[in-house]
């Protein structure tokens, strides 16, 4: 399994992410964790993540899940299928929005399962990251509720994550105005026994099989 997580965009590590990737550049940008935003304040978030990861040597296509919700999750299959991307990367947003798209498409027994066969590299950035953990539920918190997915999705949220990795990633680690926010994070995961990543803009969290480190900015 190859992992790159990271706080912001690719951190300061495109070349480590160029060279878990390999030849194939293909990307399918997954882009629900902002689906709260209206959609032109949206699609110009989306705008500007597709180029930052395009500049950084990769072939982009944008995927929205949202077309995919209420399709039977073998189409989804296939579209991935066919387009046979080498990296699969989620920006940052509501994780919880993220998540719960993941799994009313199906996308996230795709990831587990592209990855389990080692023919993709999944990256993502604070809420793309945070995505990774088993139990995203952890990551609620007074302005980030998990009943909000109900006005976007008509649906109850998700509570768990992908389940790739046992630790949580804790992102945006430098930024002033996030200190209360990185304590406080610090703190659920304590309760539960876990092991917190927390990242500065600029770090990246990297897996590649049994091998993992940080790579800090």
């Amino acid at each position: 399994m190859k992992l790159f997580l990271s706080s912001q965009d690719l951190g300061n590590f495109a070349e480590d992410l160029r060279e878990l990737v390999g030849e194939n550049r293909k990307t399918l940008v997954i882009t629900n964790a902002q689906d709260y935003k209206d959609p032109a304040t949206k699609a110009e978030r989306v705008a500007e993540k597709l180029k930052i990861i395009e500049q950084a040597g990769f072939q982009v296509q944008e995927l929205d899940l949202r077309e995919y919700f209420t399709k039977d999750p073998t189409e989804l299959e296939a579209f991935v299928a066919e387009y046979n991307p080498g990296l699969i990367h989620t920006i940052g947003g509501n994780v919880f929005l993220l998540s719960t798209a993941f799994k009313i498409s199906g996308m996230d027994d795709i990831l587990r399962q592209r990855l389990a066969d080692d023919i993709i590299v999944y990256s993502g950035h604070s809420a793309g990251a945070m995505a990774a953990a088993k139990d995203i539920e952890t990551y609620e918190r007074d302005d980030l509720k998990i009943e909000e997915v109900g006005a976007y999705y008509g649906v109850e949220s998700v509570v768990g994550g992908l389940g790739l990795i046992d630790e949580y990633v804790i992102p945006h680690a430098n930024r002033p105005e996030r200190k209360s926010v990185t304590k406080f994070y610090q703190e659920q995961v304590a309760k539960i026994g876990a092991e917190a990543i927390v990242l500065n803009d600029g770090d990246v969290y990297i897996v590649n099989g049994n091998h993992k480190i940080i790579k800090q900015a």
